[in-house]
């Protein structure tokens, strides 16, 4: 096989990504997670970080459909690989988490030391799926998505954890 053969591959890229969470709508979590008490309002920075989440996910969904893999760099075969390492980073969180009893905490607790491997390892995929596609507007759109989408799973986390969202974060 020949890299030529990814050229025409750029929806295959949100896909990838997709595909464990096609899995969790047929095996959902074995726990619900803790409720959060009636008194206790989201921190203000919700109100922002989630719609700019949402954008960016659509973005990044959307954008690689329209866009080819340019692999004649050194630069975009090293992004092929990081794709590659991201996204099997990426299944073995999603494999620790329907393996180990799908328990909701288990979507953001570290792996391998990596914090939030759920939310970190996707925009890693992303981030490096903008060089080897050549789209300035996915790297530009994962950053967006992952400056969001790591603070809410920081927050999701932390609420998980300790039963209550905090205000602070």
């Amino acid at each position: 096989m020949t890299l030529d053969l990814l050229r025409g591959l750029g929806w295959a890229v949100p896909v990838a990504v997709l595909l464990p969470n096609a899995l969790w709508l047929v095996l959902p979590s074995a726990a619900a997670p803790p409720a959060r008490p009636p008194t206790t309002a989201l921190p203000s920075w919700t109100r922002w970080a989630e719609p700019v989440e949402w954008v960016g996910r659509a973005a990044v969904f959307i954008l690689p459909v329209f866009s080819r893999f340019k692999l004649g760099t050194a630069a975009s075969v090293v992004a092929l690989w990081a794709m590659v390492l991201a996204l099997a980073f990426y299944y073995t969180g999603w494999a620790r988490y329907f393996t180990r009893g799908r328990t909701p905490v288990l979507l953001f607790k570290p792996l391998l030391g990596v914090p939030l491997p759920l939310a970190v390892s996707p925009v890693a995929y992303l981030l490096a799926a903008s060089v080897a596609l050549w789209s300035t507007p996915l790297g530009v759109a994962a950053v967006v998505f992952g400056a969001a989408h790591v603070a809410i799973s920081l927050f999701e986390y932390r609420r998980l954890v300790s039963g209550s969202p905090s205000s602070s974060t």
